[in-house]
């Protein structure tokens, strides 16, 4: 599609967004003609237009004139006025996805996929190889402070991407190398509400790699009697049988070390990062995974590993001075219960003396719903917690599944929550916390980066 001479003007509806406006930038890189619009304008648009962005701040048909393509994110429905007015002209549209399956033909692609973590491996294998002069191209859901932008079209071989489970669409790929970063319960109305629909599309996905997959331990269990071919795959984690195990692990408020060992060669490595969880260093070891097979070597990693920062949003540390208290504040975009558990057990990890004060904003209705009873169950067990509003994403409400059904049953188990409206009135609530003995926590995918930035 994008060979051929008919191509030369695409418009994104809603460029805005993490993926939409990454894939925007690679083809601007690649000369393309590009429009895009959003009813948000922000720091990403504005740095589209620089780079020559034609940006409309309104969805309306007469954004398409002399349009040859059409790229919609999932967000945007087809009663979209922009979605109609293509329609009415016959200009081909597409989705996000299928955009980015055609951008993966072009170069090497090493595709990270899998229900947790896509971002931060994606941001730590890219980083690996730039730092290592391979140039990569990479476009991915959310950046590296190092990183200019979450986009980039490199002058090497591969191209790294997040293959997204979510709607279906990352069987639309046919990647060189993979990785999973493991499968959880979430997105399942895709899959008709049955997990194990969401594992046969994993494992549809696998069989689309052409060689190599890295995959977590724990997920082995459900491929391990099913025939890849010729395709090698390789498992990583904590547990003994592991290709790749994780032997020795610890962290502090710096960052975390870990030693991996290499169950072929018996041979043991010390990794440093700048990061911490469990979940994140799995990240790290998928990312240094990559890197090896692709003939980076150890030092070199190493060396790359030292200087990788935080990724925005995935436990960003924002302030050590909140309120001019010396009170921590962690930012994190975890918003299933397996993220925001991951999120407690490393603050508790790391600070086993605070006392944690987390504003929750639940992501869509429907995952409420879906996971309504994990969600009290986790959220039940907070020191302080703060619930916010639900962020629709777009959705209609659900009754019974509101944030005021899901206060109603975590006061049951924790008396210690309130319900607020809005960022405001949660930072409000944070200053009668305003003691050292606290840690604070913005968690969501909505817009609680708001509300962090709020003590900035």
């Amino acid at each position: 599609m994008l060979g051929t001479n008919k191509i030369k003007k695409i418009h994104f509806i809603g460029v805005g967004g993490a993926g939409m406006s990454g894939i925007a930038e690679i083809l601007l890189n690649l000369n393309f003609q590009v429009s895009g619009s959003d009813l948000l304008e922000s720091k990403i648009t504005k740095r589209l237009e620089s780079l020559g962005l034609v940006f409309f701040n309104i969805h309306e048909g007469e954004n398409l004139s002399e349009v040859d393509l059409v790229v919609f994110s999932s967000a945007i429905k087809q009663d979209n006025p922009e979605i109609i007015e293509a329609k009415k002209n016959n200009i081909k549209i597409i989705k996000r996805a299928e955009m980015l399956a055609e951008l993966t033909n072009l170069k090497k692609s090493i595709l990270i996929a899998g229900s947790h973590g896509k971002t931060t491996t994606t941001c730590i294998a890219a980083h690996i190889f730039k730092e290592n002069n391979l140039d990569p191209t990479y476009i991915i859901g959310g950046k590296v402070s190092s990183f200019e932008s979450n986009a980039n079209l490199g002058d090497g071989k591969h191209l790294f991407a997040e293959a997204d489970e979510s709607d279906g669409s990352f069987l639309l790929f046919n990647p060189d190398k993979a990785i999973i970063t493991g499968i959880d319960n979430d997105h399942l109305e895709t899959y008709q509400g049955n997990i194990e629909n969401l594992k046969k599309a994993f494992v549809d996905f696998i069989k689309k790699v052409k060689s190599t997959v890295f995959i977590l331990d724990l997920e082995k269990k459900w491929i391990k009697d099913l025939s890849f071919g010729t395709k090698k795959i390789i498992t990583y984690g904590f547990s003994s049988d592991a290709d790749y195990k994780i032997i020795h692990y610890s962290q502090n408020q710096k960052g975390s070390s870990f030693v991996v060992k290499d169950k072929k060669s018996d041979l043991e490595h010390l990794f440093e990062i700048g990061i911490h969880g469990q979940h994140n260093i799995l990240n790290s070891l998928a990312a240094i995974l990559i890197a090896l097979d692709e003939g980076i070597k150890l030092p070199g990693i190493r060396k790359a590993l030292s200087s990788f920062t935080q990724v925005e949003r995935r436990f960003e540390i924002i302030s050590e001075n909140v309120f001019g208290k010396k009170i921590t504040l962690v930012d994190d975009y975890g918003h299933h219960p397996s993220e925001l558990k991951a999120t407690i057990e490393t603050i508790k990890e790391i600070w086993p003396d605070k006392k944690v004060v987390m504003a929750f904003q639940p992501h869509r209705y429907s995952r409420t719903k879906a996971l309504f009873h994990d969600f009290v169950n986790i959220l039940s067990k907070i020191d302080n917690l703060i619930l916010m509003e639900i962020y629709p994403a777009s959705e209609l409400p659900i009754k019974n599944y509101s944030s005021e059904d899901l206060f109603c049953e975590v006061k049951r188990n924790n008396k210690n929550v309130v319900l607020v409206n809005g960022i405001e009135e949660a930072f409000e609530e944070f200053k009668n916390f305003s003691d050292q003995k606290y840690i604070f926590l913005t968690q969501g995918a909505g817009n609680t980066s708001t509300l962090a930035l709020r003590f900035k």
